[in-house]
Order: structure tokens, then sequence, then C-alpha cells
């Protein structure tokens, strides 16, 4: 199957019409209804209930969306493989969940790059849950999570640990006023929820809830919101320029970061080598 059919029908659905799809493929709308009338001619169904100002996927066109989606997914990452792969460079594929690449991972990484630079990286930010399942196919080779997951099939070492802080946009606030006003909670994943939660059982539905450290950084520097958890580094420059304050009384939260990788790993010397780096 030719894959600009696929990137024609997948824009299509993003867009919902035919002139803006075409473009943002750099074709002509004639070129992107005939690549659509052709795709299901090979398929053998209509994909698109076509109506003016109402483009919509039928039945067929959703049960298409996704092995579309996973079918340019691998041709990419075997483009990838085989380019990549033509020199003699080692590669990896690195997962983290999101919160630990604008954290501990970015300064890591900067570090990694000038220790190898013959090493290719390719970088990807999923969740735990993802990750877990790439590495045990063997669809990549090093992992970083919050939480450990039991299984035969991976090494899983405690690679560093992330302090967090509370932190707020005013000076001389108490634990309670921050939690229960405006509070930006930031998803260190599952053992900073159960601590959070032991620590402050009264405290009020957050007012904002943010996928990474940086996001609520940004936030209660555009004003608007009161506090959150955050890593040192991040907020320090603030603490000295006072545009953040460090809630004294709300006790420091500890994560541990664990690295994780395939038991039957080739790339085993280089994963261990490249988890010294601090």
């Amino acid at each position: 199957m030719d894959l600009e059919l696929l990137k024609t029908f997948l824009e299509v659905h993003r867009v919902r019409h035919f002139g803006k799809a075409a473009d943002n493929l750099f074709i002509t709308p004639s070129a992107v209804s005939a690549r659509i009338q052709h795709l299901e001619d090979q398929l053998g169904v209509t994909l698109f209930n076509r109506s003016r100002n109402n483009i919509h996927l039928t039945e067929a066109g959703e049960r298409l969306l996704n092995h579309a989606k996973t079918l340019l997914n691998a041709w990419e990452k075997a483009r990838y493989d085989v380019v990549a792969g033509a020199g003699s460079a080692m590669q990896l594929t690195v997962l983290a969940v999101p919160s630990l690449w604008d954290t501990l991972l970015l300064p890591w990484l900067t570090k990694v790059r000038l220790d190898n630079p013959d090493t290719v990286l390719r970088i990807e930010s999923v969740p735990s849950d993802v990750i877990w399942r790439k590495l045990q196919q063997n669809q990549a080779d090093l992992g970083f999570v919050f939480e450990p997951h039991a299984g035969p099939e991976l090494h899983i070492v405690e690679h560093s640990s992330l302090e967090l802080n509370m932190v707020a946009t005013q000076a001389n606030l108490t634990a309670n006023d921050v939690v229960c006003n405006n509070y930006v909670m930031v998803d260190w994943g599952a053992s900073f929820m159960t601590r959070h939660a032991a620590l402050f059982p009264d405290a009020s539905i957050p007012h904002t809830s943010v996928s990474t450290g940086r996001i609520a950084y940004d936030l209660l520097q555009s004003g608007g919101d009161n506090g959150c958890y955050l890593p040192e580094f991040m907020i320090k420059d603030a603490i000295k320029k006072r545009t953040l304050f460090q809630v004294k009384e709300a006790p420091a939260i500890r994560l541990p970061v664990y690295a994780a990788y395939p038991v039957w790993s080739l790339n085993e010397e280089l994963i261990t080598q490249l988890l010294t780096i601090k």
C-alpha cells in the first residue's frame, strides 16, 4: 500500500477538510480526492462521509484510523533504523515519563551526548505503561520511570532520585494556604500522589493538573496560580529573584527514579556505561 495514501487519509481526518489537507500536504485538492478515492477502491469501503463543511469518518474509516497510525509509525522507525544503522554508530531508543525529561534527564542527556558523540539516540516521552510494554516487546533499549514494574524480562535499577519542594507565588504562605487555593498538581507519578495525599488530607481539588513540572513552572510565572511541588534546580533562580518562594513548613518529597532495560539487550554494555553518568 502507498504510504502517501495513509498520510493523506490521516490529514483529512485531522483537519476535516480536503482543501486544508491539500494545503498542508502541498498538493492540489483534486490530488487529495484522488488519493482518498484510490485508498477506498483498494479497501473496497467508503472511509469518509462527505457533506458540505462536515467531513467525518465512516465506521470503516474509524477502524482504519489506528491501523494507519501504526503502519506509518512502524515505517518511520524502520527508516530511522536503516539509515542510522548504515554507519558504525550505536543506536539506542530511550523512553521516559514526561515529568522526567525536563527535570533529571535533560542534564543527563547532555552529558551522554558529550561523552558518546557517535551514539545515535531516539528519544520518546511516553506514559509508564507504554514504557514497560515497549521494553518487554524489545521496541526500546532503556526506560526511566518513577515506579518499578516487576517482571523477569527486565533489569531494573535505582538510577537517581528527584527531590521536590513546595513553592508559592507569594511569600509567607502556609502549605495549607497553597494546597487549598489555586494549587497546581503536577503528575510526578503514583508514589508522589500517595505521599501528597497523606501529607495534605484536607487539600482542595487542585485548581489545575498538569503532566510536567515545566508546565507548572510556566503557569506560576505567568500568574493566576498559587503553588506546586517542583525540583530545586528548576526553582532556584526564581527564588533568588523572588518570583517564587519556598514554603518552608511543607516537607520535601523525594522520588526514586528507576532505569529499566531488557535482560536480553545486545546493548547492555553501553547501557550500563550510560547509567553511570549522573
